[in-house]
């Protein structure tokens, strides 16, 4: 028998890289294997706060290896007491009553959102309440700039279209979502195709804007889309926990709506562990849903003519999932049994979260860097970073230059946005940021900053970098 010939450079790092789409996991994994150990990397959403203050030595030094159940199957989408327990964990975040009946598990968000929208393509029956199911080419509006993410979860299987609501860059509605401009890409969108919007998306908070939804707005813009339209509704909360004090709109939840209230048919949320808590690398998605398209995929259906498998079958919540997130939602301070770990965690995290984002919001401040923000807004992770006034510019004569990094080419980017990117991440500077082109920006020149991807402290070093390369920068005559 001979061995099948490995393709040359397939394991080199190098050729992996090469074959990441992703531009956002094409930096991750660049600076996991391939980038110099100076290199700070900002462009990723992670969080590393909550584990390095407490998760650790609260959680998971009284955690076992693996004991021997969770070696076995278990339930695609979660065990009744681990929905429980998440469903109960949400309600406290969402102010809402959450069912552990609504509650299903899969291996992330980005799958999450890739079972609701094959969910949505199956039709309402004996009478239950919703429009028609959605079919492939349907189109996805998602206000823009957006996790480009959404783009593999609708788009690569599911085959719907995503249609970027672009938010204006300029003036005193920059960067505000408004009813008026999803209603104006809605009618847009309806003219030049002949077919209406069937999916609305709103990631509340906001990634990578930050900022929270206010629940006026919010009602407003569900009763336009339950009442005179036939869209459906995800709402992306991954971000729900990451909350500064102090912010001026709080945190409203879909399920919290009056919208939800009457037609929870049409309103389907997504959260998970990745953001909040720090564990992207576990892939812990939800969806909480309702309707019984969505759960007759989410659990399986039965009879001769129509047996279909688990959604989550195809992207289980898998037993080192069930084992890892359940220690962690079991787990009491301290082993006190006073508290569960997950409150006290997410309290504690408010509190790193804001002394983190002043620490650096001043520090951004004091090199002259600026982003998008009015005061009081939430950031959940992230700056806006607003460096416009800096494309087209280069180095004067004899300075060093941008020397482009392994994952840059092909990616359609702006040639002045890429060319600053490759600027910053290079050596001396050595700070990547993630290119707003990559997210959809309706203007180029802006940078999403995740500042909860390092300790405050290096992340503060990192702006103290970026500012001193911006510093250099001329217009060349």
């Amino acid at each position: 028998m001979t061995t099948p010939a490995t393709p040359t450079g397939l394991n080199d790092a190098a050729e992996l890289l090469a074959r990441i789409p992703d531009f956002e996991q094409a930096l991750a994994f660049y600076h996991r294997h391939l980038a110099p150990d100076e290199a700070v990397d900002l462009s990723v959403a992670e969080n590393v706060l909550v584990y390095d203050d407490s998760m650790q030595k609260m959680v998971f030094d009284h955690t076992a290896l693996l004991p021997e159940p969770y070696i076995h199957y278990m339930s695609a989408y979660g065990t009744p007491e681990l929905r429980e327990q998440v469903a109960a964990l949400l309600g406290k975040a969402w102010g809402a009553r959450v069912s552990a009946g609504d509650v299903f598990g899969t291996a992330g968000v980005g799958s999450a959102l890739e079972c609701l929208a094959f969910a949505l393509q199956d039709a309402p029956r004996n009478g239950e309440p919703g429009p028609p199911p959605l079919v492939e080419g349907d189109a996805v509006l998602i206000p823009a700039p957006y996790w480009q993410g959404f783009n593999w979860s609708f788009e690569q299987r599911p085959k719907l279209r995503c249609v970027p609501v672009d938010l204006p860059t300029e003036g005193p509605g920059r960067f505000r979502l408004t009813l008026d401009l999803v209603k104006e890409r809605f009618r847009a969108h309806e003219r030049q195709t002949g077919r209406q919007p069937r999916l609305l998306v709103l990631t509340n908070p906001h990634n990578p804007l930050g900022v929270n939804y206010g629940k006026e707005l919010l009602e407003e813009i569900y009763a336009w889309a339950i009442d005179e339209t036939e869209l459906h509704i995800i709402s992306d909360e991954i971000y729900c926990h990451s909350q500064v004090d102090g912010g001026r709109i709080p945190f409203t939840s879909a399920v919290a709506l009056d919208a939800y209230r009457k037609h929870p048919e049409r309103i389907h949320v997504v959260w998970g562990f990745a953001k909040d808590f720090g564990l992207s690398g576990f892939r812990t998605g939800f969806v909480v849903s309702k309707y019984g398209p969505v759960q007759r995929a989410m659990l399986g259906t039965q009879g001769i003519e129509e047996k279909k498998h688990p959604m989550s079958w195809f992207t289980p919540f898998d037993s080192l999932k069930h084992y890892v997130i359940g220690s962690l939602l079991s787990s009491t301070v301290n082993g006190s049994g006073s508290e569960l770990y997950t409150d006290y965690a997410m309290r504690r995290y408010r509190e790193l979260l804001s002394a983190s984002f002043e620490r650096v919001k001043d520090r951004l401040a004091a090199n002259d860097i600026g982003f998008v923000y009015l005061e009081g807004d939430n950031p959940a992770q992230f700056f806006w970073l607003d460096l416009q006034e800096y494309l087209g510019k280069r180095p004067p004569e004899g300075s060093y230059a941008a020397t482009p990094l392994p994952i840059a080419a092909g990616t359609g980017l702006d040639r002045d946005e890429l060319w600053l990117f490759n600027y910053l991440a290079a050596p001396p500077t050595g700070v990547s940021l993630l290119p707003g082109g990559t997210m959809h920006s309706p203007a180029p020149g802006f940078f999403r900053l995740c500042f909860t991807a390092r300790q405050p402290e290096e992340v503060c070093e990192a702006v103290d970098r970026i500012g001193l390369a911006l510093g250099k920068l001329v217009i060349l005559g």
